[in-house]
């Protein structure tokens, strides 16, 4: 299975550059707000912290802000996912088409042995054009691959090994895909509701001067940031939207006993506290679909792990909902 790096991971067209220094110049905006020199340097390490990359870089690459909102999540196995790629990526894999992309041709896979190399097929402006796995990154608009372009490949792919896999992995799930403002707005609302509750930034303060900033954009002069799905109200963005508590609330009121340590490797970096009850992780109001892009400012909040995990793949009314059947369950209705 793919192990490594999404292949061309270090490679940014101008486009792609021009949204990740935007996210950057939001970052600095929170960043140079922050008048502690501590929280400042936190914050910068743990969220704002930048990679110039299209998976968000290795080790102390971005930070948590960029790997949530514009990069899609680490995959791994015997298919061509990138393991992390940018959210606005130009191939995704789809199982039926989708609206907001155009079909591949078809693929080939060309070279010998471990040389073998996916080539997608695409037509552009009548033209046929080849796209290898290390140049789709380079594709000017998304195309989507689809179950019956990898029919007659099936008996070859099923036999290839880890090292061919990750130099092909290079198509991002159609469920995390986006466009590119989208990826730019759901960093910003993040961003605010992280300043706003971690870094005790004024709220109206901060979410002006970001709004500005998006006002501001030269990416497409002929798009209007922020949209009209972009929350305006306090509480839509720094509570959790499970619980509705604000995500700087840890959640300890609600846990009976302490957590029992376990066993964690001394010589490797640890990653404890992202397991706590309280710990913010991304989480979508309506759950990701193929079918259509929803990866946006009005559904992409923060959430407390606990509430996130309850969650699974449902929508938050349906999480509601059931939550409200469990507690008749058990009478504790007051």
């Amino acid at each position: 299975m793919a192990t490594g790096r999404t292949i061309s991971a270090s490679f940014l067209t101008d486009f792609d550059k021009k949204i990740i220094e935007t996210c950057n110049e939001i970052s600095d905006l929170i960043k140079n707000t922050i008048e502690d020199k501590t929280q400042k340097a936190d914050f910068h390490k743990q969220y704002g912290k930048i990679s110039y990359t299209r998976d968000g870089g290795l080790g102390l690459g971005g930070g948590k802000l960029q790997r949530d909102t514009i990069c899609t999540r680490g995959r791994q196995g015997k298919a061509p996912y990138s393991n992390r790629n940018l959210r606005w990526h130009p191939l995704i894999v789809a199982e039926q088409p989708v609206s907001y992309a155009k079909e591949i041709e078809r693929i080939e896979i060309q070279g010998e042995d471990d040389e073998q190399v996916l080539v997608y097929i695409v037509k552009i402006n009548g033209k046929e054009q080849e796209f290898p796995s290390d140049k789709v990154h380079e594709l000017p608009e998304r195309f989507a691959a689809l179950p019956k372009h990898w029919i007659e490949h099936i008996d070859t792919l099923k036999h290839w090994n880890d090292t061919l896999w990750t130099q092909n992995s290079c198509a991002i799930p159609a469920y995390e895909a986006c466009d590119w403002q989208d990826s730019i707005e759901t960093y910003a609302i993040l961003a605010i509701a992280v300043a706003t509750e971690y870094y005790n930034i004024d709220f109206k303060t901060i979410y002006t001067k970001v709004t500005q900033l998006l006002k501001d954009q030269k990416i497409d002069i002929k798009l209007t940031l922020p949209s009209k799905l972009f929350p305006t109200q306090k509480q839509d963005i720094i509570s959790c939207p499970v619980c509705k508590l604000p995500l700087s609330n840890d959640l300890q009121q609600f846990r009976t006993d302490e957590r029992i340590p376990t066993w964690q490797p001394a010589w490797r970096p640890s990653k404890k506290t992202e397991g706590n009850d309280g710990s913010n992780q991304i989480l979508h109001v309506n759950p990701l679909v193929e079918t259509e892009i929803r990866h946006k400012s009005n559904t992409v909040r923060y959430g407390h792990r606990w509430c996130n995990v309850a969650m699974t793949d449902h929508s938050l009314k349906e999480t509601i909902d059931f939550m409200e059947f469990i507690v008749k369950a058990h009478n504790r209705i007051k």
